[in-house]
């Protein structure tokens, strides 16, 4: 009981120092493996991607000690232990912080000097902001939304900067905030604007299933040259979220068959996130009326938890973790040992093996 009051007091007095202190008790209960990777997380987040170091507890055990936890702004005396830098940091750094960036930059560029691999470097995340994002990866050659970047509010309203009606606002950085639909030119001038930091207008394009006026967006994680079908989300409403999402048997076994099948546009989506610059993200994606992709945003640093209900997502799930931790293995020239590359299932495969799998057709179905 005293040892649970003191962590409790030491965590609101002084988080910073009850953070560093509590990933020194991990790394010494892990151990330390000759050549690691140097994770780093803030303050803020200081449990970021647990989920990946529980896997590779529970997966392969022998791999723990290789992940070194530090807090973001730490001081590296001896570099000769590191392989592989990996800033577990929501995109982009500078939307909630600019000191927290300036660290991570730092910490980056110690990196290049000593000749360290980085996985989704900093600078790079403001790749994957609406806008920039949906210009780079048009060169997959998918179709992405016509987004503009809205600097003066008074010049939007008079010219919805060429975006014609319907319409979306939203936030430019970030992901999962609160979007703004106008059907008319009227209605876009009336959209309170003034409500978002980073506010771009986006091209609406209507996704809607013909066959059933449903709404789909499918999520496709890459990770180095794997990929992982995530899941499907089927919706009455354009936003696919919240209490307009759709759960009964027809709509998981729709879901499974996605989980269950090789993605017809890897290579594409590969592409698309080697056009931002990064090495891991999730692709977001529907099809439009004609059966061609619609390719919305890409999340660098994708929300990844074990689901309550839809329990048949577990090895998608776990196929996605086994891809990270992959990249990871690879990226720092190490092998993949048979624990993790067993859960690459066979929807998780290199592009080069993927081409013999992909159905003809370039529809959902």
């Amino acid at each position: 009981m005293a040892i649970t009051t003191l962590k409790s007091l030491l965590q609101a007095a002084a988080p910073r120092t009850y953070i560093a202190l509590n990933n020194t008790v991990k790394n010494w209960r892990s151990g330390k493996a000759n050549r690691r990777f140097l994770i780093v997380r803030h303050p803020r987040k200081p449990d970021i991607y647990q989920i990946v170091l529980d896997f590779v507890e529970r997966v392969c055990p022998e791999l723990r000690n290789r992940f070194e936890l530090r807090t973001l702004g730490c001081r590296i005396r001896d570099w000769s232990p590191y392989i592989l830098h990996i800033p577990w940091l929501k995109d982009p750094v500078q939307r909630w912080s600019m000191a927290a960036y300036e660290q991570a930059a730092k910490l980056s560029a110690q990196c290049d000097a000593h000749d360290i691999p980085i996985i989704n470097r900093p600078d790079r995340l403001t790749n994957a902001a609406k806008a920039e994002g949906a210009k780079r990866m048009a060169v997959c050659g998918l179709r992405t939304p016509q987004m503009a970047v809205i600097t003066d509010i008074a010049e939007f309203r008079k010219t919805l900067l060429g975006i014609e009606p319907p319409l979306l606002v939203r936030e430019n950085w970030g992901h999962g905030q609160p979007m703004q639909f106008a059907a008319t030119h009227d209605a876009a001038r009336q959209l309170p604007i003034e409500s978002f930091r980073h506010p771009i207008a986006v091209e609406y394009v209507d996704v809607r299933d013909p066959a059933d006026g449903l709404y789909r967006k499918y999520r496709y994680v890459i990770a180095g040259e794997y990929g992982v079908p995530m899941h499907l989300h089927v919706s009455t409403e354009w936003a696919a979220n919240g209490s307009s999402m759709l759960y009964s048997d027809s709509v998981c076994d729709e879901d499974r068959e996605f989980l269950d099948s090789p993605n017809p546009h890897h290579e594409a989506f590969l592409q698309a996130c080697q056009s931002l610059g990064l090495d891991f993200a999730a692709l977001d994606y529907s099809y439009d009326q004609s059966g061609q992709v619609v390719l919305w945003e890409a999340n660098p640093l994708p929300l990844l938890h074990y689901p309550r209900r839809r329990k048949y997502r577990i090895p998608a799930l776990e196929s996605a973790l086994a891809a990270v931790v992959s990249l990871y293995l690879t990226r720092a020239g190490l092998e993949i040992p048979p624990a993790i590359s067993d859960r690459l299932t066979r929807s998780l495969i290199p592009a080069e093996k993927n081409r013999a799998l992909l159905p003809t057709t370039t529809s959902p179905t």
